[in-house]
């Protein structure tokens, strides 16, 4: 059986905690080792509870795309304050609206 330090070469070994460490250490370093224990405890729970979902990749959509989403009239679109976070503007004439933007304000009205 492979130690982790031989398993993942970027670890420090430095750093690893073992029963040794903690049988051996003097009394008074106990409440930092058990710390230590604590916060990586924390991380490996946030690691095992975190999904691994990829987030989409952002879609932009003309007015009359993104009106339709929202379900208003792509003229009204334009107009909007509410949905100003949500464009992107390419040019004098050009303005496309964040699919993923858009959403998050439907989401934040409801």
């Amino acid at each position: 059986m492979h130690t982790i330090v031989e398993q993942f070469p970027h670890v420090n070994a430095a750093r690893l905690i073992d029963e040794r460490a903690i049988t051996e250490a003097p009394r008074e370093m106990l409440p930092s080792i058990a710390a230590e224990l604590a916060r990586l405890t924390a991380l490996l729970t946030l690691r095992l509870t975190t999904p691994t979902v990829e987030p989409e990749p952002d879609v932009l959509l003309d007015a009359a795309g993104a009106g339709a989403l929202v379900n208003i009239k792509p003229t009204a679109m334009m107009r909007s304050a509410k949905f100003r976070s949500a464009r992107r503007v390419f040019g004098p004439k050009t303005i496309r609206f964040s699919r993923a933007a858009l959403l998050r304000i439907v989401r934040r009205a409801s």
